[in-house]
């Protein structure tokens, strides 16, 4: 009577140990509710958690029968791994399925993402379905179980791992009855073996989809925080470049004020001083005044519309007309397409980059072409200029915000104009990019995604 007892204790002791010990593990990976399953390290802590507790309870369980002659040696083995793999999938599949039912969705549902989640428990079911057990294809003693891996990544990259565990817990169901029942590819050998590879296989799933899950969802949070960060210092620029503007004036105002009133009393040096305050605070409010500029053009909604090209070059040239009759600019143009885009970037888009050929041109008078042609689903619009050219070194670097090849005073500039066309570019969902060698001139080439006819007029040698 003793004897027959020791085995069920020790069984029970084991088992208590396993969720004992389960539990202080469990609770500390998941003291932060935020990383509950959301982040790829708890997952694979509480993967390791779970096979360690169902080592204890497999060893004493095992050792415990041996000892009461229930389970010789040469059987000890097989049942310790499968009553291991038992426990570790069954606290695999159930724990997270609770801890993540009784939290609240971190997805905003409506009437699409319903749709969706609906047609893929549908797809996964008909998949596992034909997969276990063969009703069309005759599919079941095929090793392809595999194919059902696509569906986990959908639900992974899509949800979160709630649905992942569901899904994974309904991939499981079928694949149990059909292994029971006889069918399915784990069901050639005995019933044991066959309920060892189906759960090895579950298993196997579940921990691929929760993994994949949770760095689909650090992703999105890292991506949401990297935009919050990006939008509270736009505010911050756009807030400074703002403010500052007013002191500056100030000090643009009693300069001249100074020199209107006292330039009789200031000396060489004097006069030399007022003007070097002078053009540091013109110099800094233009820069203020492009830094407002990319700030503008980063926050202010897009207002898409048919927009003809030729029309924007147009309106760019006219607000150039100065600039260009001082340096005796020839600016030319093909017949520009219509595209979807706003107006007045497009506008500023196109005056800026004739802007910067007209400062960056060489000793000869500048002359400018405007060209588009169409490359797949995109108008690939390319400035051509016969300036001083760019070293290919430093094709990437003009694009950036406040970098300078060229800080010479007989091209005054901040470095922001590239670096406004490219966000107006990307905004528009395009790419810019430049092709130019030293003193050869330069044609920077910008595309924007075709949404309307071909449309304006003029000509090669057509010039504004």
């Amino acid at each position: 009577m003793q004897a027959s007892l020791v085995a069920p204790l020790a069984i029970g002791a084991g088992a208590a140990l396993e969720a004992t010990v389960g539990a202080l593990l469990t609770r500390r990976i998941l003291a932060d509710p935020r990383a509950t399953f959301a982040e790829v390290m708890p997952v694979f802590r509480f993967v390791a958690s779970a096979l360690l507790a169902a080592t204890l309870s497999a060893s004493v369980a095992v050792v415990a029968l041996g000892l009461a002659g229930v389970v010789s040696s040469l059987e000890s083995a097989a049942t310790w791994l499968t009553w291991w793999l038992g426990d570790a999938t069954g606290i695999m599949i159930v724990a997270p399925l609770i801890v993540s039912w009784i939290r609240p969705s971190r997805i905003a549902w409506n009437g699409w993402r319903v749709l969706e989640l609906a047609s893929l428990a549908v797809l996964l079911v008909a998949a596992a379905g034909e997969l276990f057990t063969g009703w069309l294809l005759e599919l079941e003693s095929l090793p392809v179980s595999f194919m059902l891996v696509p569906f986990v990544i959908w639900a992974a990259i899509r949800f979160t791992e709630r649905e992942v565990l569901t899904l994974c817990v309904i991939v499981s169901a079928i694949a149990i009855w059909a292994t029971v029942t006889g069918s399915g590819p784990f069901a050639a050998r005995s019933l044991n073996q066959s309920l060892l590879l189906q759960q090895a296989f579950v298993a196997t799933l579940l921990v691929t989809g929760l993994a994949l899950a949770a760095l689909v969802q650090e992703q999105r949070r890292m991506r949401e925080t990297l935009q919050r960060a990006h939008g509270e210092m736009e505010q911050i620029v756009h807030a400074a470049a703002h403010d500052l503007q007013e002191p500056l004036r100030t000090v643009i105002g009693y300069a001249d004020l100074l020199q209107l009133r006292h330039r009789e009393r200031l000396d060489a040096d004097g006069l030399e001083i007022l003007r070097t305050i002078v053009a540091g605070a013109t110099r800094a409010r233009q820069l203020f005044e492009d830094l407002l500029a990319v700030s503008e053009t980063g926050r202010r909604p897009l207002a898409l519309e048919p927009t003809s090209g030729s029309q924007a070059l147009a309106a760019a040239l006219g607000h150039l007309k100065g600039a260009i009759e001082e340096s005796g600019a020839r600016v030319t143009h093909d017949a520009l397409p219509q595209v979807r885009a706003d107006r007045r970037m497009l506008e500023s888009l196109f005056q800026n980059l004739v802007g910067n050929s007209l400062k960056y041109r060489s000793s000869e008078p500048p002359r400018i072409h405007v060209s588009a042609r169409r490359e797949g689903g995109d108008w690939v619009f390319s400035v051509r200029d016969n300036g001083i050219g760019i070293d290919p070194r430093y094709h990437d670097v003009v694009f950036r915000t406040f970098e300078r090849l060229n800080r010479d005073d007989a091209r005054p500039g901040t470095g922001v104009g590239l670096a406004l066309c490219k966000r107006i570019v990307e905004r528009h969902g395009g790419r810019i990019w430049v092709e130019s060698t030293a003193s050869q001139g330069a044609t920077i080439h910008f595309s924007i995604p075709w949404g309307g006819e071909r449309g304006g007029r003029g000509g090669s040698d057509g010039s504004d």
